[in-house]
């Protein structure tokens, strides 16, 4: 039988997959699409996960979640060789266990040279037991990211599908890439979980460390520009639902063009300060525009005006989407089952997709394993320390996959300019950062450098200020491109050829260079052209058609969880490059999409469409198989699994008590947390505290992966506004301090935001 993955970036690499359900066998799934061997030995029985319903009705087996998450594997049974023999074999083993469950797979006694085992647990190794598919509600209410779903109007929301358990894999992809040879490196859904909502945890954790900790309103001041936005959220319309986004200062003009309603351009009810409190009239006004056209009409209509808006597209729209199609996202299902699924998590040249994937029956590869196997270790990635990765990144996405990246010791870049800083930089007066001023500033003045959710994401890096557009500022560019490893870029899939360097970046990768690109829809594809940002990923990608309550048509978390998504992905996407890298010596470039990445974890959906003819249904707070929900308490939440319960008994006690109650009666239950109180309570094992130079010391999310007992921690703060300029630049071009000065001269580098015109007004009047 012929693999599927004969051309990806991970050929030869040899993965045995022990673990069953959802996190770990996704783990597998990702490295057998880009191109490793993966042999999954099932145990006896099968993995359960062939019998796990997508949306707790009924479906044929093996199950859509199965399909997606085992086909292109080869299939073992226990008995098809002895362990040391499949150890040997194995540059890589994916464990589900506990540390007391620990058998002959993890211990890997014996061998000369064992292979990297790489756990993905639910509450991690050392816990009492390892968690299973129905845990994903638990894992969501114990981590702060059910919490993170409220609404100001409402209770919470629980991810569909499995989100903590996705989530999860795709770090422990990143480990099994990153980790030593013959090490133990580990992840858990919890601590993914969190790191699902970083974006809140940042404001969290830096107003519970602030000097203002208990100004209430610092944690407000912190959440970023993209919160209290609109039009946001679902709109109706003749066909279903559509998102628009309002998040760039040019979105509510371009949508005011659209609507033909110049007039609201001058409501003072519907100015920026005041359009989210009058949301409801503004939505009023708007509705009958949206409802008289279709999801299509209304995207290409702002595909054509430059305005981000996006399609909530259910299972069934994916499999006819001309954009999906154009980018070969889906092939047909061939072998042990049927139907359409998911045949790669990005676009790569060196790599055409395949038209189809294979299920194998089980133990169907017995016979291969013990007459074909290839034996012998594979090549490993390059020692990280002595890597340089240069970042043209903004926001969250692109920023998080270098963040690990240099915590795995790479030298990470970000290149920026003064002219057009990144949004997540959100501007701050000195006196509201809640530390102290630094001498010689003035209280009044604003810095770009104290933002929680900029602080949090751009760990572990250096930073350049440095202009495109100036010539001088576009030769330093390419030079540094010329010096670097890798190239991430999430901006738009035309800015490389807007600043004119997209032929020189394209010359470099065969020389060597891993370019990542991943703008929202793509780098190709007819809608690329399509601005997007975390809730028209969440329409566009699968989450949109599947979250909230039974009775609602469509809705969007306030999380920006697509970002956490795309960015874990990146960071699998630029180590398969390197992986690449070190056997062929050519570079690679890899076309990410933010979109095909968050259907990547929805993935079972797109299964039952194509085979059985629906989507899945929306659950609400619920698990598909087993009796499931959250009670509201006298002081929150508390999610439960294993059978039917009372919310009238819930609601006047305490969640502890409620939690108490529920697991004496045999049912598995957690109160929901909010990762400040975890955070304050001692209990977010995987947060740290680092010191910044404006900011002083606050409490931030670590990375969730751990490696030989250790997280990957912080080597270096955020970086301030022009902070390592001079010093990239003499490390790594060897630009002598002269030519420095008259690049700082002409602009090209070194160039930071100004201060608001009424501040240079009124130090020019002092």
């Amino acid at each position: 039988m012929e693999h599927e993955s004969q051309f990806g970036p991970l050929r030869g690499l040899r993965v045995l997959e022990t673990a069953t359900g959802v996190a770990g066998p996704y783990a597998g799934r990702l490295l057998a699409m880009l191109g490793a061997t993966v042999a999954k030995v099932e145990p006896a029985g099968g993995d359960p996960a062939r019998r796990l319903s997508a949306d707790g009705r009924a479906q044929r087996d093996p199950s859509p979640v199965f399909v997606h998450l085992n086909a292109g594997k080869r299939l073992l049974s226990p008995d098809a060789a002895a362990v040391p023999e499949l150890l040997e074999w194995a540059d890589v083993v994916l464990s589900d266990r506990v540390r007391r469950e620990f058998g002959p797979w993890e211990l890997r006694a014996g061998l000369a040279d064992p292979p990297l085992l790489v756990s993905v647990t639910a509450w991690g190794v050392d816990a009492g037991s390892a968690g299973e598919p129905s845990d994903e509600m638990l894992v969501q209410a114990a981590s702060g990211l059910l919490a993170a779903t409220c609404h100001e109007d409402g209770g919470p929301d629980r991810f569909p599908g499995w989100q903590t358990q996705y989530l999860a894999g795709t770090y422990a992809a990143a480990a099994a890439l990153a980790g030593r040879p013959g090490g133990h490196a580990e992840t858990t859904w919890r601590a993914a979980a969190a790191s699902a909502v970083e974006s809140q945890a940042a404001a969290a954790l830096y107003a519970a460390t602030s000097a203002n900790a208990a100004d209430p309103e610092e944690e407000r001041r912190q959440a970023g520009f993209q919160t209290r936005t609109f039009p946001s959220g679902v709109f109706r319309c003749a066909d279903g639902f559509v998102v628009p986004g309002t998040v760039r200062g040019e979105d509510w003009n371009r949508q005011c063009l659209l609507y033909d309603r110049g007039d609201l351009l001058r409501d003072e009810r519907f100015g920026w300060a005041r359009r989210w409190a009058n949301r409801e009239l503004l939505r009023g006004e708007l509705a009958g525009w949206y409802a008289g056209r279709t999801r299509r009409e209304v995207f290409d209509a702002g595909l054509a005006a430059g305005w981000s808006v996006g399609k909530v597209l259910d299972a069934a729209d994916a499999l006819d989407d001309p954009h999906l199609a154009a980018r070969e996202f889906l092939g047909t299902v061939r072998g042990a089952s049927a139907g359409r699924a998911i045949v790669r998590p990005w676009r790569d040249p060196a790599a055409p997709a395949p038209r189809s994937v294979r299920l194998s029956e089980p133990a169907e590869d017995n016979g291969w394993f013990r007459s074909g196997a290839t034996r012998g270790r594979s090549p490993r990635l390059p020692d990280p320390r002595r890597l340089r990765v240069l970042e043209l990144t903004w926001a969250w996405a692109g920023p998080l996959a270098g963040r690990l990246l240099g915590a795995l010791g790479a030298d990470v870049v970000r290149v920026e300019s003064g002219r057009h800083p990144d949004g997540w930089r959100t501007r701050f007066r000195f006196a509201e950062t809640g530390a102290p001023l630094p001498e010689g500033a003035d209280p009044h003045e604003y810095t770009w450098d104290a933002a929680a959710q900029f602080n949090s994401v751009n760990r572990n890096k250096r930073a350049v200020s440095l202009d495109l557009s100036a010539p001088d500022g576009n030769r330093v560019f390419r030079d540094l491109v010329d010096a670097a490893d890798v190239l991430v870029v999430n901006m738009n899939h035309r800015v490389l050829e807007d600043r004119g360097v997209a032929a020189h970046v394209r010359a470099r990768v065969a020389e060597g260079l891993v370019l990542v690109t991943m703008p929202a829809l793509g780098s190709s594809g007819p809608h690329r052209a399509m601005p997007g940002f975390g809730m028209l990923t969440e329409a566009m990608g699968g989450f949109a058609a599947r979250y909230g309550p039974p009775s609602a048509g469509a809705e969007v978390s306030p999380t920006y969880y697509p970002d956490a998504v795309a960015g874990a992905h990146a960071a699998v996407a630029v180590l398969s490059g390197l992986a690449a890298r070190t056997a062929t010596g050519r570079g690679r470039e890899i076309d990410l999409s933010q979109q095909e990445t968050l259907w990547l974890q929805f993935g079972e959906g797109i299964v039952l469409a194509s085979r059985e003819g629906r989507p899945p249904r929306r659950i609400g707070n619920s698990e598909p198989d087993v009796p499931a929900g959250v009670l509201a308490t006298a002081d929150g939440y508390v999610a439960y699994v294993g059978g039917a319960a009372d919310p009238r008994w819930a609601e006047k006690r305490d969640g502890a008590a409620v939690v108490e109650a529920l697991r004496r009666k045999g049912f598995r239950a957690e109160r929901m947390r909010t990762v400040r109180e975890l955070f304050e309570n001692g209990e977010l094992h995987w947060a740290e505290r680092v010191r910044h130079p404006v900011t002083g010391e606050r409490g931030y999310l670590g990375i969730p992966v751990g490696m030989d007992g250790k997280g990957l921690a912080t080597v270096r703060p955020a970086p301030c506004y022009d902070q390592h300029t001079d010093e990239v630049l003499t490390e790594w071009l060897g630009t002598p301090a002269e030519e420095l000065a008259a690049l700082r001269a002409a602009e090209a580098i070194g160039t930071v935001p100004r201060q608001p015109y009424r501040v240079r007004k009124t130090r020019r009047a002092s």
